[in-house]
């Protein structure tokens, strides 16, 4: 698969799991299975007096006739229904095997759909650990040809990568699923600068619990400075903007990125004060600055 790349929604991230594939509907029957001569035998009619219980939510029924109809034919059909039939039960592992023998008998696009949404269900079921339900919606995401489906699956995604602690995959997944493309432009473009190593990025903390207001506006300088007093944190500096106090270099990892320097790593920089740079608010939430 080829690598995605920014500005190029239509491969919808290969570095998420998703690949470009046509709009596809969801239907219980295929051209195949028709009936074209009019008389149909006697497992085609316990197939469909299965799907009708089931459409009435008489799943036990429903599972008897199509059992009934499987003994005497195993249609890709009727395996079908039977898996549509026991998702419903949430057995979603007798599902699965009956997914599977559909597509063993028959080369259908309905099938593999229904499969992917068995596979979504199972990765947000919770039944499973994390790295199970990756699986599982990455699977899903590999079959699907539904467009709609693809979105709906995305924003699982983003959901068990949240449970993983892989919050910047879970971003893309996120933005993604509501095809906000730009901001995903946006969220590649700051982290390929971030990447630079010769610079010195710090967060700046402080605006969500405390209610400080730092300058956003990219170039906008800032004042460092150091607070020795300080009795939570020894180690603490204030972010400065003309005089008032508008926040602080982070100095806990939940309020850290990766790239960024906390106040402890930067505070044998400079003696009291020192200068930085406004960059940008990543992934929405981080305000990044670089020493100056």
């Amino acid at each position: 698969m080829d690598e995605w790349h920014v500005g190029d929604p239509a491969d919808w991230g290969d570095s998420v799991g998703v690949p470009d594939i046509p709009y596809m509907g969801y239907l219980q029957d295929d051209d195949d299975e028709k009936d074209f001569h009019h008389h149909k035998t006697y497992s085609q009619r316990l197939v469909d007096e299965a799907w009708r219980l089931r459409q009435d939510c008489m799943l036990d029924e429903a599972l008897d006739k199509i059992n009934k109809s499987l003994e005497t034919c195993g249609s890709g059909r009727a395996y079908n229904i039977k898996a549509i039939i026991l998702e419903d039960m949430g057995d979603y592992e007798g599902a699965l095997y009956n997914y599977k023998q559909a597509l063993q008998r028959k080369h259908s696009p309905i099938v593999p759909d229904n499969l992917a949404r068995l596979y979504n269900r199972m990765a947000e079921s919770g039944k499973y650990s994390k790295e199970k339900s990756l699986d599982y919606i990455n699977k899903a995401l590999n079959l699907t040809k539904d467009e709609s489906d693809r979105l709906e699956f995305l924003a699982t995604k983003s959901d068990v990568l949240k449970d993983l602690g892989r919050h910047r995959e879970a971003y893309v997944c996120n933005k993604l699923s509501n095809k906000q493309f730009n901001l995903v432009d946006e969220f590649e473009t700051q982290s390929k600068i971030l990447q630079n190593t010769d610079d010195t990025f710090i967060c700046i903390t402080g605006r969500k619990f405390y209610g400080y207001s730092a300058p956003t506006r990219k170039g906008t300088v800032i004042d460092l400075i150091k607070e020795p007093e300080n009795q939570h944190d020894p180690d603490a500096i204030r972010v400065e903007y003309n005089g008032d106090s508008v926040g602080y270099v982070a100095n806990a990892n939940f309020t850290l990125i990766d790239e960024a320097s906390s106040a402890s790593d930067i505070k044998g920089l400079f003696e009291d004060k020192a200068k930085a740079e406004i960059l940008f608010i990543y992934m929405e939430e981080h305000l990044v600055a670089r020493l100056i």
